[in-house]
């Protein structure tokens, strides 16, 4: 009877395991890759360690210059379609549903952080990078020459694939 409960606690404890990778793994390996252009960071979380504060192009919405369906508020969700322009993925517009997309679109969700005048301030749920401790400070020397590749599910779920220093792929020695 004990290795009965102890396989069904086995079993148990898998499957939950699944449930919280399973959308991010999926979103790897089924998403559309883009590029963003980025503004880190270099903060140091003491249970988690050194990590990099990502601040996405993507993250500040004008709607003078954006369109959009009708006023957003603090802590809703918003939907972005996003189209590449020359090298970065930009904004064409955002709304409160899902947007249908074509082939060379993708869309993104993220909540609203802040709204002032026509401007909208987003989390993407990409915004920290987890590195070796001690690595963040170079990639903060090279802040403007930051940018990541994101990976983009089908359902609007983005992940942070990797990070790219002066267009290279940043490794860690």
């Amino acid at each position: 009877m004990n290795s009965r409960r102890f396989l069904l606690l086995m079993a148990y404890s898998l499957i939950i395991l699944t449930l919280i990778f399973l959308p991010k793994m999926i979103t790897l390996s089924l998403g559309q890759d883009i590029l963003l252009k980025t503004a880190p960071v270099d903060p140091r979380d003491i249970f988690r360690g050194d990590y990099v504060n990502l601040r996405y192009d993507i993250s500040t919405i004008d709607l003078d210059n954006t369109p959009y369906d009708h006023e957003f508020m603090i802590g809703e969700s918003v939907y972005a379609s996003l189209s590449e322009k020359e090298k970065y993925w930009t904004i064409d517009s955002v709304s409160h549903r899902k947007p249908d997309v074509s082939d060379e679109d993708v869309c993104i969700k993220g909540v609203v952080t802040s709204s002032y005048d026509d401007t909208l301030n987003v989390r993407w749920g990409i915004e920290s990078y987890f590195v070796p401790e001690s690595e963040g400070v170079p990639i903060q020397e090279q802040v403007k020459s930051t940018s990541v590749i994101v990976s983009v599910g089908p359902g609007c779920s983005a992940v942070l694939k990797q990070l790219l220093i002066n267009g290279e792929p940043f490794t860690f020695e």
